[in-house]
């Protein structure tokens, strides 16, 4: 996560972890389910734990249609809290062998809107994550 975004929306960078200020580490935890239920995670800040990663529309500051925020748990008991659970609990998934990024992994989420998946990207010559 980053001190300062626009809308909280997460950046990337290609500093050093030393030169971002440890900024650019998570922790990714289960969360327990129920027998047969879909495995869904948390994606937390490992500088700011109370910080999880969420999914949401970018209502109009973006061409794209949702955005990965920064989303701090303290305020999920709030009345104006307008994030959902399903905004939080991502899925990940390892991308295989014949992947252009073999090793790597998908972030997304399943929203309520009924829009399907919504997986994490990053637009050519931007560094705000999608």
């Amino acid at each position: 996560f980053q001190s300062v975004s626009a809308f909280g929306q997460l950046k990337t960078t290609k500093m050093w972890s030393s030169m971002n200020n440890e900024q650019d580490k998570f922790d990714l935890y289960e969360v327990a389910g129920g027998a047969g239920a879909k495995k869904t995670y948390f994606l937390s800040s490992a500088k700011w734990p109370s910080y999880v990663v969420g999914f949401k529309a970018t209502t109009g500051t973006s061409l794209s249609p949702f955005g990965a925020y920064a989303v701090d748990l303290k305020d999920k008991a709030s009345v104006l809290d307008t994030w959902g659970p399903s905004n939080i609990m991502l899925k990940v998934c390892s991308l295989g062998p014949r992947s252009s990024y073999p090793g790597g992994v998908q972030i997304g989420t399943e929203l309520t809107t009924g829009s399907g998946t919504v997986w994490a990207y990053i637009h050519s010559g931007s560094y705000l994550v999608y």
